[in-house]
């Protein structure tokens, strides 16, 4: 089974897992909102059956305070049917004989406790639920009365809507639960298409992968999709680089191990010919200057990987520009007479900048041999530092050489690329602008390269007077 199948049974059990957990928080829900509503119902029915006992007892006690029992009696047997509707039944209440049924509901039983039903501070809820009646007492001149009404009457027009409720709750988990479950899979989407490319990179289909666009629209799980896409991108772009650095070096250092084979084994054919001491010592010369060369190309590949890593630390001190540019043009002098090259300084005063004073010299350095490999007698070097208004400071390293084309100059910093293979005649492994660069990425700068097919080239500089 492939990777890409194992990645989409495990997001299959976890959409479902998802969706079963949401369904039971939303039913647990559900439950509590139901509970919720029932109460609601039955307490809105309590205050409701509440307020017409009391509105009857008012109203009756007030014909028994200002008229008398026999006048009540006659209303409640004349006008029964205002009790019947609200499942009120109406009786005498006198302390030595049980309540006698006057008018009203004559479902209610005739010997029920009157004053057990009696509210007297109860809950609500035990008052309403609990008990199967309520009942309300209203004092005579020479009995009492009582209106009892049936709780239980209420119940089921409580529990209809109740029940109303529940199913319009219940279709809406049903359209709700379509919905998460379409939902919970598009947002999951995303790590599908992150499983496939996983595959295909577990399948070393690293040429499948492409720069992922920047300007598309990204949120949730699309940002790590983006991000591994991104990352395995730039891994691509990493084996390449080393495939062709691995390259280039293997081809580099070929030449100075060749060179010291065939010298060893000129220096072993010379042997048996009795040129041995004379042989050997230039054999021996030569490997040691082949060796050399390509431990000095071995050493500078291991500078830039460190710069690149960022394993070199940086020492961020007040640094002034022209004494670097002074110095480096004082220690090329000597190499730039011997070209009949002419090497100028032109500084501008206020050129203290931040940074790291060793690895700017080295930058400099790197960029003015630079100039004196590709600049040919009667030519010239100019090293220039200018300061800007907006917080940063420029050195310029223009000479007349031969140039660099447009379509050469942003690969002149990859390490060992060369513009012209050809010229071998030039000494060199093609790393320094490629180290320059990084260094100067490491200290905040920015190298910049104006260049013309020849004219020369102007190699910029940047840094930050407070990086």
């Amino acid at each position: 089974m492939s990777l890409n199948q194992h990645v989409e049974q495990a997001l299959l059990s976890t959409q479902r897992h998802l969706f079963f957990r949401f369904m039971a928080i939303l039913l647990l829900c559900l439950v509590l909102i139901e509970v919720i509503v029932g109460a609601l119902f039955f307490y809105d029915l309590y205050h409701v059956e509440k307020k017409i006992l009391n509105t009857l007892s008012v109203e009756y006690q007030r014909i028994l305070k200002f008229e008398s029992d026999d006048k009540l009696i006659h209303v409640l047997t004349a006008n029964p049917q205002r009790l019947i509707e609200n499942n009120i039944a109406a009786f005498s209440v006198t302390a030595s004989q049980p309540a006698q049924f006057i008018a009203g509901d004559s479902e209610l039983p005739s010997d029920l406790n009157f004053h057990a039903y009696l509210p007297n501070d109860k809950f609500w809820f035990t008052a309403f639920i609990f008990e199967p009646y309520m009942a309300i007492k209203m004092q005579g001149s020479v009995q009492d009365f009582g209106l009892v009404l049936d709780n239980q009457a209420r119940y089921p027009s409580a529990i209809r809507q109740w029940l109303m409720t529940f199913f319009a709750l219940i279709i809406l988990v049903l359209v709700t639960s379509v919905f998460i479950r379409r939902l919970i899979k598009n947002t999951m989407s995303p790590l599908v298409t992150l499983g496939e490319q996983l595959d295909k990179l577990s399948q070393g289909a690293l040429d499948s992968f492409s720069e992922p666009r920047e300007h598309e629209k990204k949120d949730g799980l699309d940002v790590i999709n983006h991000s591994v896409h991104l990352a395995i991108s730039r891994l691509h772009h990493v084996i390449a680089t080393m495939d062709t650095t691995v390259d280039a070096i293997a081809h580099d250092i070929r030449t100075p191990l060749s060179r010291i084979t065939l010298a060893s084994e000129s220096a072993l054919l010379s042997a048996h010919q009795g040129n041995e001491k004379l042989d050997m010592e230039s054999a021996l010369s030569d490997c040691a200057e082949y060796a050399e060369q390509a431990s000095n190309m071995l050493t500078a590949l291991m500078k830039l990987n460190d710069e690149l890593a960022g394993k070199r630390q940086i020492q961020c001190i007040p640094t002034d520009v022209n004494d670097v540019i002074t110095r480096v043009a004082h220690w090329y002098e000597g190499i730039a007479e011997e070209k009949s090259i002419t090497m100028r300084c032109v500084t501008q005063p206020g050129t203290i900048v931040n940074s790291d004073a060793d690895k700017l010299t080295q930058i400099l350095v790197n960029l003015v041999d630079n100039a004196l490999k590709y600049t040919d007698s009667g030519g010239e070097i100019t090293l220039t530092s200018s300061v800007h208004n907006d917080g940063h400071v420029e050195i310029h390293v223009v000479d007349t050489g031969i140039g660099i084309a447009s379509e050469h100059q942003d690969l002149v910093f990859k390490r060992l690329y060369r513009v012209d293979p050809s010229r071998s005649n030039i000494d060199g492994y093609g790393l320094g602008l490629s180290l320059a660069s990084a260094m100067l990425n490491n200290i905040g700068g920015t190298l910049l390269l104006e260049s013309e097919p020849g004219k020369g080239s102007t190699f910029t500089i940047r840094l930050n007077v407070n990086p």
